[in-house]
């Protein structure tokens, strides 16, 4: 460890960095000669040409036995030496961090478990949270993508550049040899599985062992054949003999195909919600408040931007917005539910914002004081809590792998978010909820998860704070 330590204590002392972490095998307590390379992963406030060839040179500039190569790019090429050591040094300023975090979940939720760090720990810069289903399908590289670069003998990294004061990645493709091929099938595989174990438990925990085989015999329907060979895969990246075999990759072509089946078996234990917001109507155009009391004809929408997935539910409001929408998607059954109706604003309904303060100047008081005060003659946010609350008990009566769209309103679905994301009811308000914009969750049991774009759950969480 003595290694990592004093590289974590050079960069720490950079101005501009907030946090420097070992990742990776090393935080194992492997040794150096087992590893493949030293990842390390430095934040920086901001990030310059200066800053960057500072934190290079602060590394290049440590005295150790063994001879350092820094390798300074993003992606998964891995640096063939046996008689030097490989840095892995990935350098993000907090913008950039986040967004990798966003594009890239389960490296950095594999990050988050590190405690060889110093300044501020990943998970506090900002954290992955949960692993979530849609990210094994929309996460930046997939294990296709891996997978067709094995195939093409290529793999692609970027890359700094600077250019008058600006930082760019320039994207580039880089040939891999036998060792990185081999390398790659190890971590398509290794990786799936240890990432879905995560998704499974909802823990970030250290997986191996029988864990690990008995999960891999499930994805694989008890190939031990498959799982043998993934050993022998893995005992040669020990000693550092990752050769690429024309059956190695078999053996990742055929987990994948398991994989994905698997996947699409687990998404038959959950009951697939997707929320909607309807269709725009003319009164939405003229910013009015419109609750239940208004019953709008939607605005007529192309047939190119109509949704073409079949659900084997859909739920309605008893809003001609609603119904009307629903035409737009397809189904053989539905449902019309008044709870998921849209807030009843009472004497407000119809009304625009300088004429509601005009009118009722006290709920603007009460509002800012943090008063959940009812329209008058209508609701307030807590009724709506009550009726979603409701409406989420309804859904246990249907099947799980079961398909539903949701349409329903702004209002509503702010508190509805807000119950399932854990948010403040105050700050409901602040969510945007754009028409025809679907918010995905899954069911199961009592308990509701969120699969969300990780870019739009981003967005709802800074919505809160701007």
């Amino acid at each position: 460890m003595k290694i990592g330590q004093s590289i974590i204590n050079e960069l720490i002392k950079e101005k501009d960095v907030i946090s420097v972490s070992i990742v990776g095998s090393y935080t194992e307590n492997k040794s150096i000669e087992e590893i493949g390379d030293l990842d390390v992963v430095v934040i920086c406030n901001k990030l310059s040409k200066k800053i960057f060839s500072n934190i290079l040179k602060r590394v290049k500039n440590k005295k150790f036995k063994q001879k350092i190569i820094i390798n300074s790019t993003f992606g998964p090429m891995k640096i063939n030496s046996n008689k030097s050591l490989p840095i892995h040094l990935m350098i993000y300023d907090t913008k950039s961090h986040i967004d990798h975090v966003l594009k890239s979940p389960f490296t950095c939720y594999d990050w988050e478990r590190s405690k060889i760090f110093r300044g501020k720990p990943l998970k506090e810069i900002f954290s992955v949270k949960r692993l979530q289903l849609n990210d094994f399908s929309d996460s930046r590289r997939t294990s296709i993508d891996y997978l067709n670069d094995i195939k093409k003998g290529k793999i692609s990294i970027r890359k700094y550049y600077f250019k008058n004061n600006k930082v760019y990645l320039k994207k580039k493709y880089v040939k891999i040899d036998s060792r990185n091929r081999g390398e790659f099938v190890y971590h398509i595989i290794n990786f799936l599985v240890i990432n879905l174990y995560k998704f499974i438990i909802q823990k970030n925990i250290k997986v191996d062992g029988k864990k690990f085989d008995n999960l891999f015999l499930k994805i694989t329907k008890n190939n031990i054949r498959n799982l043998n060979q993934f050993k022998i895969l893995k005992k040669n990246k020990k000693n550092k003999k990752l050769v690429y075999q024309k059956t190695t990759i078999n053996l990742a072509f055929n987990f994948l195909k398991d994989f994905n089946n698997y996947i699409d078996q687990i998404k038959r234990e959950y009951l697939e919600l997707n929320f909607l917001r309807h269709a725009k109507t003319p009164l939405n155009q003229k910013n009015k408040f419109i609750g239940i009391r208004s019953n709008p004809k939607i605005i007529p929408i192309p047939k190119k931007k109509q949704n073409n997935i079949k659900y084997d539910y859909i739920i309605i409001s008893n809003s001609l917005r609603s119904k009307m929408t629903k035409d737009f998607f397809h189904s053989s059954k539905y449902l019309v539910n008044n709870l998921i109706n849209e807030i009843d604003y009472g004497k407000v309904d119809g009304l625009t914002l300088r004429e509601t303060k005009n009118k009722f100047p006290y709920l603007f008081k009460k509002w800012q004081r943090k008063i959940d005060v009812k329209f008058p003659g209508g609701e307030n946010s807590n009724d709506v809590k009550k009726r979603a609350l409701k409406f989420l008990r309804f859904l246990s009566r249907f099947k799980n792998g079961s398909k539903i769209l949701i349409i329903s309103h702004s209002f509503f679905l702010r508190v509805l978010i807000s119950i399932i994301l854990k948010i403040n009811l105050y700050d409901a308000f602040k969510i945007k909820i754009d028409h025809l914009k679907i918010f995905q969750f899954l069911k199961k049991g009592r308990y509701i998860y969120s699969n969300l774009n990780r870019i739009d759950q981003q967005n709802i969480f800074n919505q809160l704070y701007d």
